[in-house]
């Protein structure tokens, strides 16, 4: 995948939770222009992390995955980098057996801001995880929308993420969406 795009990060921040067992993932965008801020926070009930797996989470060669990928412990400390370049704010709370908050603060103005990327794919792949329950909350100054898996689900139907048409028609519907706050 490669973390290129804030929406990359978004992605990894909320597989990270999924992988941790998280049955609830709650996902926020805030996107002020006036100001030259975009954060994102996503928050999970996963298994959490005590101090010192926090601490080592940030260490760009740590993972706590048991199964080795060929990119391993990157996510955490490529996002903070990629935060911290902008001037921007990066902060991770976490307890064990209550989940981990994540909140990324970049500065888009700075010339190292990344691009925002394809935020409505990112939101597609996090609400099409059957096993969790997802909601995703997205803002842009005053104008906004909410949607969770709940209602995608009684939109689309069960199982709707294994047909790549009803897929495809969430898509298209989450872009439009996009498209409204564009102005």
């Amino acid at each position: 995948m490669g973390l290129r795009t804030i929406a990359d990060h978004i992605l990894d921040v909320a597989q990270n939770g999924i992988e941790a067992g998280a049955r609830n993932l709650k996902v926020e965008v805030r996107e002020d222009n006036e100001g030259g801020r975009f954060v994102f926070v996503v928050e999970d009930d996963g298994r959490g992390m005590d101090e010192e797996t926090l601490k080592r989470a940030l260490d760009p060669f740590y993972s706590s995955k048991t199964v080795r990928r060929k990119k391993i412990g990157l996510g955490l400390p490529f996002l903070k980098q990629a935060v911290e370049a902008t001037g921007g704010r990066f902060e991770v709370v976490s307890r064990p057996g209550a989940g981990t908050r994540v909140t990324a603060e970049f500065r888009t103005s700075h010339v190292d801001c990344q691009p925002v990327g394809d935020l409505v794919g990112s939101f597609v792949s996090i609400l099409a995880n059957p096993d969790v329950r997802v909601m995703i909350k997205r803002m842009k100054g005053e104008e906004g929308y909410e949607i969770d898996s709940d209602t995608v689900e009684a939109l689309l139907g069960e199982k709707w993420s294994n047909d790549p048409v009803r897929l495809k028609l969430l898509y298209n519907m989450m872009e439009e969406l996009e498209r409204s706050l564009q102005g």
